[in-house]
């Protein structure tokens, strides 16, 4: 794909990678540890003490996310160095995996000016930079780009290879967050409609491995049945149907997602008293409201062009297919939404926008414009945000983690792995 683009194009491809991982550094090295962020640690910790605790963090109003991932993954960086700052760097390295994973996705790349618009949007925003981030929504980026991948192998032939990858994403998804279910339901409408051919022996196997991977996470049911009910809350399915207005806001994260409406916890910095604010307080409230609307107008222009085209394209079709998955999971959902439980969509949410924009004749100006924004944007609101503050000390909120690691012991062992 790189030999395709122009001297100009591979300058802003070049360009794209170092500042999104400019970002993501400047986000990363100012992380808070929140309580998302602790119960990553507290695992992890345990896990490089010798035992596996086979759950991840609570998912919202339901209990633990099954599975052992999280402990694993996050307990292993502590084994190699014990600062928070070691697995952030492990959720780095997946994220600019992410990256590569998606300049070898063919159908992305047919249209080159498209493509850099889409990869910009995905990787040199503060949506992704921002959450290479101690919690479990940090880990869907990744898998969202090996699902892409692996249709990708599966729109050439029955890909063993494209399967597997799409299988297992979907299977640690499962043990990360309950979204899981908008990239399983994506796969059975592509499986159903023909759009993807499937290796049922890949399918097979795949599954097969998602299951050992839960057979920690089994045993431990089976010994301590009573951890089902463990702080659980009433949750039912479709809630969000009948409610009505929640399965709605989670379809409009299919506008908020590609514009500069960034997540609350950095675009809601600590709430401005107008009559107590300064001027540089003042401007930047104005500019980034100024710069959030005036983006997502941008958007929906982008997306009734999109949809609104007689061109029968594949992007079309999936994306239609993604927001038919989209409105599927929204309705089934008990819980209302929040901006990170969607993140999966992603990708798929960047796709009528960067068609838009790739046909304006000076696509590159406007993105280098934006990406003065973004960085902007991400030296104000790393310094002090909900999640980030200039002045906080990971190692110090590390220490009180091993300084109370018998409370931990306390709460966890009894349904944990001696490894």
């Amino acid at each position: 794909m790189f030999k395709k683009l122009n001297l100009q194009e591979k300058i802003f491809l070049i360009f794209t990678f170092v500042l999104g991982l400019f970002l993501s550094i400047v986000y990363l090295s100012n992380q808070v540890i929140v309580q998302d962020s602790v119960q990553l640690l507290e695992r992890g910790y345990l896990f490089s003490q010798g035992y596996l605790f086979p759950f991840g963090p609570r998912s919202t109003n339901t209990n633990y996310v099954y599975g052992p991932f999280i402990s694993v993954f996050v307990g292993l960086f502590l084994k190699l160095y014990q600062h928070p700052l070691s697995p952030l760097m492990g959720i780095l390295v997946l994220h600019v995996g992410s990256f590569f994973l998606l300049l070898r996705t063919t159908f992305l790349t047919k249209n080159l000016q498209s493509f850099l618009v889409f990869i910009f949007l995905f990787w040199a925003t503060p949506w992704r930079a921002s959450e290479v981030f101690l919690w479990n929504p940090a880990f869907l980026f990744p898998l969202s780009a090996l699902w892409l991948y692996g249709l990708d192998c599966c729109l050439r032939n029955k890909s063993f290879l494209g399967t597997f990858l799409m299988v297992i994403s979907i299977a640690i998804n499962f043990q990360i967050h309950n979204s899981f279910l908008f990239l399983a339901v994506l796969s059975l409408i592509l499986v159903f409609t023909k759009t993807m051919r499937v290796n049922y022996l890949a399918v097979f196997l795949g599954a097969l491995v998602g299951i050992l991977l839960l057979l920690p996470t089994v045993y431990v049911f089976l010994k301590h049945p009573e951890i089902l009910q463990q702080n659980q809350k009433k949750a039912p399915l479709f809630h969000n149907l009948i409610q009505g207005g929640e399965a709605l806001k989670g379809l409009l994260y299919w506008f908020r997602y590609p514009s500069l409406y960034f997540g609350a916890t950095t675009f809601q910095l600590p709430k401005l008293i107008w009559n107590m604010a300064n001027f540089q307080q003042k401007v930047w409230f104005i500019l980034k409201w100024s710069m959030a609307l005036l983006s997502l107008v941008v958007v929906i222009v982008a997306n009734f062009k999109f949809f609104r085209s007689m061109n029968p394209s594949f992007l079309k079709r999936l994306t239609l297919y993604a927001l038919g998955s989209l409105l599927f999971v929204s309705c089934l959902s008990p819980v209302p939404f929040n901006f990170w439980h969607l993140y999966l969509i992603f990708p798929f949410s960047l796709i009528p926008l960067s068609e838009y924009l790739s046909h304006r004749k000076k696509f590159i100006p406007i993105l280098l414009a934006i990406s003065f924004y973004n960085i902007l944007y991400s030296v104000i609101t790393s310094s002090r945000s909900y999640k980030h503050d200039a002045t906080s000390s990971q190692m110090n909120s590390f220490d009180k983690i091993r300084n109370h690691y018998p409370e931990i012991e306390k709460k966890y062992v009894k349904y944990s792995l001696k490894l």
